[in-house]
């Protein structure tokens, strides 16, 4: 958008607040004042101005506020949230980083202004909480995103097959963040969970919560963790495939005799059956190893 658009753009929204103002002997049109604003917005939108176009849908939130469309206010505050969210995106990606983050906070403001708008158990304030923790994922906002996942944790029943996902990204955060501690409990209330797990995903979490049960070493062991360690070095059945069990057997010795040199040999071996953030912890127990020599 030129910077004549640009004017034209504070020109138009301005004279839709100032129509809005003007109550003299009447009230003011507000369904006219939110068609205004949302074909503002659309305008915006097709002349990739994104943050613009956020600014119309939050105009637009306001007129549905003042008719008391509750419904029609939450479902332009998230447009408007999506939008701003958008605009911050495409500012990161130009390596553009605002150090008021004014989009950013504009997309947090909007989406809580939303969610408030539902009941506190409400899917959709489910949703809109992980839409948002997502989005901070993709900025590198990684703190702020496992807080609002954990918000969204707090909506959801403990039926809820959410929870797995939700409680995954939270422990694959912490891990990201180094908080090793934490995310061995979130590990555990996974797989302590009387949800239903499917199978490679349970897996896959039992053998994070392996890696960070050698990590911390220190740290008490969950009874359900204690009994996979015994049942791994005393060589009983464990959900686990033949071969991989051996290299966890491997690793959960080496880690025990604090023996780095056949630790290193072992993660040389090994790294066909981890993903990458389990090959990260690999390291870690490595280097943690060596700094304790």
């Amino acid at each position: 958008m030129s910077t004549d658009l640009d004017a034209s753009f504070v020109e138009q929204y301005i004279n839709i607040n100032t129509k809005l103002k003007k109550r003299f002997m009447r009230k003011p049109n507000i369904t006219e004042a939110t068609n205004e604003f949302n074909a503002l917005a659309i305008q915006c939108e097709h002349s990739e101005q994104p943050g613009f176009a956020g600014h119309c849908y939050v105009g637009a939130a306001k007129c549905e506020s003042s008719a008391g469309n509750t419904l029609g206010e939450a479902e332009y505050y998230l447009t408007a949230a999506r939008q701003f969210m958008k605009a911050e995106m495409k500012l990161s990606s130009l390596k553009c980083y605002s150090p008021t983050r004014e989009n950013l906070e504009a997309a947090i403001g909007a989406y809580i202004q939303a969610m408030d708008k539902y009941p506190e158990k409400s899917p959709l304030r489910t949703s809109i909480l992980l839409e948002l923790a997502n989005g901070l994922v993709l900025l590198g906002s990684l703190l702020e995103a496992l807080a609002y996942y954990q918000q969204a944790l707090e909506t959801m029943d403990e039926g809820n097959l959410m929870r797995v996902k939700c409680l995954s990204n939270i422990l694959s955060l912490n891990i990201q963040k180094g908080r090793y501690d934490m995310a061995l409990e979130t590990a555990d209330t996974i797989c302590d969970s009387k949800l239903n797990i499917p199978e490679h995903t349970l897996t896959e979490i039992q053998i994070t919560r392996i890696l960070l049960g050698v990590l911390e070493e220190h740290a008490e062991r969950k009874p359900s963790l204690q009994k996979l360690f015994n049942d791994l070095l005393n060589d009983n059945e464990v959900p686990f495939n033949c071969d991989l069990k051996l290299k966890l057997q491997s690793i959960v010795m080496c880690g025990l005799a604090r023996d780095v040199e056949a630790l290193t040999a072992v993660s040389a071996d090994v790294g066909g059956f981890l993903t990458l953030q389990q090959r990260d912890l690999l390291n870690a127990i490595i280097r943690k190893m060596e700094r304790n020599l």
